[in-house]
């Protein structure tokens, strides 16, 4: 299998998994009361991470090789959408889930749609630069 076509599973499974994140995961947090966030959070933690680390951790990587392999504007953009992505959760993400309160919950939804924008566009240009291949 080619880069283009492993930057695309990369993307694409990102992709799903942030739809399920904004649409079902997210939500549910404000279903939660502030007594038992600390153990919920703690093992929503442990089952999320295995699920999306390994995959943001290697489409930076492929999306890299891509643009070694291939330079261009698609390959840019591929690439600053992979890692852009990957710092916004770590920086950002990561610091939201640290507190719940409803108005935590609520900023927290609307601030993914910022990431599921950039999952959906980034599998966008990962299908654009196997296509183009």
């Amino acid at each position: 299998m080619g880069l283009e076509a492993i930057n695309l599973a990369l993307a694409a499974y990102m992709t799903g998994v942030i739809w399920v994140v904004q649409l079902v995961l997210y939500p549910s947090f404000a279903e939660v009361g502030e007594r038992e966030w600390s153990a919920y959070h703690a093992a929503h933690a442990r089952r999320i991470t295995p699920v999306v680390a390994p995959v943001m951790l290697a489409h930076p990587l492929v999306a890299t090789a891509l643009l070694l392999d291939r330079p261009g504007p698609l390959a840019a953009v591929n690439l600053a959408l992979a890692a852009g992505l990957l710092l916004v959760t770590a920086a950002v993400f990561a610091r939201l889930h640290g507190r719940l309160t409803p108005a935590a919950v609520r900023r927290l939804v609307r601030l993914n749609v910022l990431r599921t924008v950039a999952w959906t566009a980034s599998a966008g240009v990962a299908l654009a630069l196997l296509l183009s291949a």
